[in-house]
């Protein structure tokens, strides 16, 4: 029996599609001012707790003025995440959020073609209207959507700040890797509803590579994007300590722990806080071995089972 998880009644999750009603979100008016779907409104539901980080979702335009069909494909990035909504005339309220990744398409994929295709016509998307979001496609429904063609629209670098300053990212940096050609960094405004935004930058542009709850879970993104990495040749060894910049940084609540590349292929983490200790906090002898050590250098910064560098 397969372990894939299913809905309540029985249907197998493959992934999910999120319908938008004009009247509850608008997908152009979103898309043109942040080049994608970061954020969906979703009510609380059983059904709504099965999203999971790494599932496939489409989002489905139901506005009639427009073409309706799928606009924009990606995926869940994190856990739905429940926001504060200011009131000005009463006591504030809560609005759960779906949080995805969701990139539009050149051209929309028609409702039509989705209900002459034999699997999707079958789909609870066509054949349960009245079923409230999040809607469920089986594993061979989300097959049937990728066998179309069609091209993402990337967001532009204006579109993608703007998406920064709503995740509250833009002063927000609590980690960075520095290589030759690019870098990454894990974002945080510090705030409890936000999430950590993991970014890089490149000649190529800025960009988002997804959103996470934990910081464990944001630094092993950038160890799976990393690897291969170019980084600047090692820094020499004065005076018991580098002479030289650090390839990462990751702040603390007692300020920077920073880790050098005194080697080929040896890293050392180091301990500002640590001032009359010139010995390194660890030592590593690749860089995921690295990035893997900084997580345990929080924990013992902070000690906490769940790192959290801003505390």
């Amino acid at each position: 029996m397969s372990d894939r998880p299913r809905t309540d009644d029985g249907k197998p999750i493959g992934g999910w599609v999120l319908r938008a009603e004009p009247r509850v979100f608008d997908v152009a008016e979103t898309l043109a001012e942040f080049g994608q779907v970061f954020r969906f409104p979703l009510d609380p539901s059983p059904r709504a707790d099965l999203l999971d980080a790494g599932q496939p979702c489409f989002l489905y335009s139901a506005d009639t003025s427009k073409v309706v069909g799928i606009w924009a494909v990606g995926e869940v990035v994190a856990a739905n995440t429940l926001i504060e909504i200011d009131a000005t005339d009463g006591p504030g309220q809560s609005q759960l959020y779906a949080e995805v990744e969701l990139l539009p398409l050149v051209k929309p994929i028609p409702v039509d073609k989705l209900a002459g295709h034999k699997v999707l016509s079958q789909g609870e998307l066509l054949t349960a209207p009245e079923q409230s979001n999040p809607i469920v496609l089986r594993p061979e429904e989300v097959g049937a959507i990728e066998e179309f063609d069609f091209e993402f629209v990337s967001p532009t670098p204006e579109q993608i700040a703007r998406v920064e300053e709503v995740l509250g990212s833009e002063d927000g940096m609590i980690f960075q890797l520095v290589g030759v050609d690019r870098s990454f960094g894990i974002l945080d405004d510090g705030s409890d509803d936000e999430l950590l935004s993991v970014v890089t930058v490149s000649e190529e542009g800025a960009f988002e590579l997804g959103r996470f709850q934990w910081f464990v879970d944001a630094l092993d993104l950038i160890r799976f994007q990393s690897n291969g990495m170019v980084l600047e040749d090692p820094v020499p060894i004065v005076a018991g300590l580098p002479d030289g910049d650090p390839v990462a940084v990751l702040q603390v609540e007692d300020g920077l722990l920073s880790l050098y590349r005194i080697g080929p292929t040896t890293f050392e983490l180091h301990d500002p806080a640590e001032v009359d200790d010139m010995e390194p906090v660890d030592r590593f002898e690749s860089l995921d071995a690295a990035l893997a050590g900084l997580v345990e250098g929080i924990e013992e910064t902070d000690g906490e089972d769940e790192p959290d560098p801003t505390v």
